[in-house]
Parts: C-alpha cells; structure tokens; sequence
C-alpha cells in the first residue's frame, strides 16, 4: 500500500483554477482562510476548520484567495483500501453510501474539533515511512475523520449572490450547447455588467473560462471511452469546431486529445498488471 500523506502543505496548488480529480479517494483538511472550493454547482468558502471528502474521480477545483499562503492537509486514499477499512466496521453500508466514489462532502468542524483533526493528519504523517504501523493508523484516523465529515457535513453557505448557484448549474445542465454570456444573462434574468463581475468575484473565473474549463473536464472524462471519436466528444462537450477543441486542450493540456487518450490507455493497462 502506498498511500499519498500531506501534513500542513503551503503554497500554490499546481491545479489552482483548474478542473482536476484523482484516482484516490481524498480527504482534504483547511488551515487557511480565504477562497472557494468548487465542486460541480456547489461552492463551498475555504476556511480554517473546513473538512473535504473527495471521491475518486470526482472532477473539483480550488481558488484560494491567497494561493501562496493556501495551507491544507491531505490524505489520498485507494478506493479498494477504502472499501477495506469499511468492511470492518458494523453498519459499514451507512458510511459507504455517504463517502462513496461519487461524492463530494464538506463540513464546516466545530472550534472544539479542529486540534483533533489537525492532529490526526499529523499523526499519520509521522508513520508514512514506516508501513508497519502507517495502514493501522491511517485506518483509525480516515474513520474518525469521516465521523466528523458525517456528523458536521453541510450545505453551501449563502455566501455568494443566489444567482452563482443557477449560473453554474445552468452551464453544466447545457455544457453540449452552444453559450453565450447573452443566453445566460437572459436566462438570469440579471444584467451582462453585474453577471460578469459578480461571476468572477465568486468563482475567480470569467464565464467564458469556467466554460472552456468545464468543457474540457467532461472531454478529458469522454476521451476515456475508445469507442468514442475525437469529433463525438468535441460535439457533446459543445465545442464549436474539432480543430478549435483540439487546439483548446493542446493549449490546456500541452498535449492533444489523442496524446491525451493513449497516454490514459497506457496508465489503465499498467494498472491492471
């Protein structure tokens, strides 16, 4: 088992304002304050005390208001050493359910349960080079930390104008279709001026960015598919040509579309041996 353990780590996410996931459960804890973690429609305020569970494969971005002074603690955990660690517990189908693959869940912990957490990162931290004991205790501390995940999850506070919810959920609901700042003014009912500043203020992003950004996240997820064309996926991901979404990801991803899915076949084929 070789599982990814960071304790307190500081500076600029290399990912910063970018869709990214992991093939590793996470769980994400914040010592800063300032900023938003997104996942698909929901937009939750980074502060201190903020507890993320992040499924495998569950595309998310971060903006922290101060990138080199962002502070967080992480653990990466397998989905199948996840599925161990609740196999052993009574009841384990409850915890399953909340913290599957699937899921994105924050909590906002208690002033009286922030010591604790950070010192369960820390603790598993100490014992990453000695495997002897690092499954035992990262056992223990994953549970307790999904407990507190479980017993304080909450919904986005209403920290951002209304309108920020509907604007992303109305962009992720039509992402196939062709979008303009006009449509989705109109749909908003609310003025081009105010959308684009308001917008950005809450998300860090322009409109057109968050697009091409979200386009590209569901592209990197199709391209998965062999069986799916290059020309396919620039149509479902709402691209207004092949060659504008090929020139886009190159852009993005210093690599094309194609590069891009033989490099994934390659990394799914090792895995499997």
């Amino acid at each position: 088992m070789k599982e990814k353990i960071y304790y307190r780590e500081i500076g600029r996410d290399k990912m910063y304002k970018t869709w990214h996931t992991s093939s590793d459960n996470m769980v994400i804890y914040m010592n800063s304050d300032g900023g938003s973690i997104v996942f698909n429609n929901k937009i939750y305020p980074i502060t201190n005390g903020t507890l993320c569970f992040i499924g495998a494969e569950k595309y998310h971005y971060t903006m922290p208001e101060i990138p080199d002074k962002y502070c967080r603690s992480k653990i990466f955990i397998s989905p199948g050493d996840s599925l161990r660690i609740f196999s052993a517990l009574p009841e384990s189908h409850l915890l399953m359910k909340t913290f599957s693959s699937e899921n994105a869940v924050c909590a906002v912990l208690p002033e009286e349960l922030r010591e604790e957490a950070d010192a369960l990162f820390k603790s598993v931290n100490s014992l990453k080079n000695n495997e002897k004991y690092l499954f035992a205790q990262l056992c223990s501390c994953y549970i307790r930390l999904l407990i507190m995940l479980d017993l304080y999850t909450c919904e986005p506070p209403v920290t951002h104008p209304d309108f920020a919810f509907k604007a992303i959920e109305y962009i992720n609901n039509n992402i196939s279709y062709s979008l303009s700042i006009d449509e989705i003014c109109r749909h908003l009912h609310i003025s081009k001026y105010h959308f684009c500043r308001k917008f950005k203020s809450a998300l860090g992003l322009t409109p057109m960015e968050y697009i091409l950004k979200t386009r590209l996240m569901h592209a990197k997820s199709m391209l998965a598919d062999e069986s799916t064309s290059i020309s396919d996926i620039s149509d479902k991901c709402g691209f207004s040509s092949v060659s504008y979404f090929c020139r886009a990801f190159k852009e993005a991803e210093n690599k094309t579309p194609l590069q891009f899915r033989k490099e994934f076949s390659r990394e799914a084929l090792n895995t499997h041996h």
